[in-house]
């Protein structure tokens, strides 16, 4: 039953492409395991002192073989091994975002082939080699800290969840050895240099000030990867658990809360809407979670995280949908490093905002964080992901998600002052001009306190200049209400849509006019707000 692979004699990056070529070829569709809890948090180790130190975190798990075969479990240098690998995540004001560093991960060294998972068939050969059939491996939170077994990240391939030692961390040594013995296939990595490692180095490290969050969740995923396993089974592969974290004057004490849950981290951000895809059969799964929340006057915030599950190629672009005329503002992006100078870049197209980088693609086994503001509301599209590395398949995949493509409040163009003009947008139970939407109304903010405001309305789909200004509901504009802007210089002028079926589809241009003492743009006393064009209607396009 043994899968042994082929030793690479090519340097690391050159063996990682070549395994990338192609579809999952190593699958075993009797290969199948399970993670089924993390437990026993703690801190192993820590550098600096509070509040700005890092701690070294680390935690029992267990998996259980839940396949038909017997799973290779192999020490290294033997590449026929599972890896294990660690991210802790946070949520708050909003955002769900991987507060741990991009931590190395740990190589399974012996098989405990307990009998915690159920019936426990013991495999043939050397005890530890393998995992049985229906049996469990434990590791305590002490062996999966040990940094002898700790490796990085790039040296896996995730999606065929194989490991190259030719040239690897093991083969090198840290400090590496003089060649030939650094790519030799023989372990360099000794136990005394592992002592002299810093006591955080290469573990699943996390700052103080990430911690010491009020009013923060705290989630720990763990994610078993073997070779062969086919994708179709991996959703369980991978799992996580909630947990407080409590300085108490000396060090963190953490403590889990709630019970272990499958899948993708981001599955736990129980607000956002949650969906995956991969690249046909080419490549590995990308997790995308989004949140969008308001509108605050107008706008709506959008929050999106991804995470690359077990994608080999990475990601080197986030396209979403959006509509022509559609605003944006407010873009932002978080990634581990913390380093500025590569963060991806925000463009706005014609039918698209897009989030890309030529130098920092998203990995395997981290979590990226985008985020902007627009006035166009929510609606279900696909947004599409590119490959970052060259390889066997299509460059990019489309995944199910949420994006601003709802223009149903349509900005026209901005109002006059002397100073900022005056905004208008749409509010109520939608903030959209549904058919028999009592509540619609529409605000005009950045009015002087107490001044008197009047909402005027045009059919004609015209603006008209005036002494520098432009009336955005043309030469045929009426009076549609009056109101006093409050204290804090927003005035609210209800437009109740009656059920009336003739209604739909029809467009009414609006702008809100502020009568000031003296000092207005028009006339010397009158200030104009944003122009904007109501979209009436229950089956009226998205975009217009």
């Amino acid at each position: 039953m043994r899968m042994r692979t082929v030793p690479f004699l090519l340097p690391l990056a050159v063996a990682l492409a070549a395994v990338r070529a192609g579809a999952q070829s190593n699958q075993n569709p009797l290969m199948d395991v399970q993670v089924v809890q993390v437990r026993d948090f703690q801190v192993v180790g820590r550098a600096g002192t509070y509040p700005g130190g890092t701690n070294a975190l680390s935690f029992e798990s267990t998996v259980c073989n839940t396949g038909g075969v017997p799973i290779p479990w192999m020490a290294p240098m033997d590449p026929d091994h599972p890896k294990f690998a660690f991210l802790v995540a946070r949520e708050w004001n909003g955002r769900f975002e991987q507060i741990s560093d991009r931590s190395f991960v740990k190589h399974a060294v012996f098989a405990g082939n307990s009998s915690n998972c159920g019936r426990c068939t013991l495999p043939p050969g050397q005890i530890g080699q393998f995992l049985g059939v229906g049996c469990g491996d434990v590791y305590d939170a002490v062996i999966n800290s040990n940094q002898y077994v700790l490796g990085p990240p790039d040296e896996v391939d995730p999606w065929l969840g194989e490991w190259a030692r030719t040239c690897s961390h093991f083969d090198r040594g840290e400090p590496p050895v003089p060649p030939p013995f650094d790519c030799d296939d023989q372990r360099s990595l000794t136990q005394a240099q592992v002592a002299l490692f810093s006591p955080v180095q290469h573990r699943l490290d996390v700052e103080d000030g990430a911690l010491d969050v009020t009013g923060a969740t705290f989630h720990l995923q763990c994610h078993f990867v073997t070779a062969g396993e086919p994708e179709a089974l991996r959703g369980d592969s991978l799992g996580s658990r909630r947990f407080s974290a409590v300085w108490d004057g000396t060090a963190w004490i953490l403590a889990e809360v709630g019970a272990f849950q499958s899948g993708s981290v981001l599955e736990r951000w129980t607000s956002a809407l949650v969906d995956s895809a991969t690249n046909g059969t080419d490549d590995g799964r990308v997790v995308v979670a989004v949140e969008v929340t308001g509108p605050t006057q107008g706008f709506y915030h959008y929050e999106y995280a991804l995470q690359n599950r077990d994608n080999a190629r990475g990601v080197r672009a986030f396209r979403i949908p959006s509509c022509p005329g559609a605003r944006f503002k407010g873009f932002g992006f978080h990634d581990v490093d913390g380093d500025p100078a590569n963060d991806w870049t925000a463009s706005v197209g014609a039918t698209e905002v897009a989030f890309e980088t030529t130098a920092n693609p998203l990995r395997w086994n981290t979590i990226f964080n985008l985020w902007f503001d627009s006035d166009a509301a929510p609606e279900p599209e696909s947004a599409t992901l590119e490959a970052f590395d060259p390889g066997a398949g299509n460059p990019a995949f489309l995944v199910p998600t949420s994006a601003p493509t709802g223009l149903y409040d349509a900005f026209l163009g901005a109002g006059c002052s002397r100073s900022t003009p005056p905004s208008l947008y749409a509010t109520g139970s939608p903030a959209r001009a549904t058919l028999g939407n009592a509540s619609f109304a529409l605000e005009s903010a950045g009015n002087p306190a107490g001044a008197e405001t009047v909402l005027y309305y045009g059919l004609a789909h015209e603006s008209l200049a005036l002494e520098g200004c432009t009336l955005w509901t043309g030469r045929g504009s009426r009076a549609f209400s009056g109101a006093r802007a409050d204290a804090s210089g927003i005035a609210i002028h209800p437009v109740p849509i009656p059920s009336d079926p003739e209604l739909e589809g029809l467009d009414v241009d609006f702008q809100c006019a502020s009568f000031l003492r003296e000092g207005g743009a028009l006339f010397g006393r009158i200030d104009l707000s944003d122009g904007l064009r109501v979209r009436v209607g229950n089956t009226i396009p998205a975009c217009p």
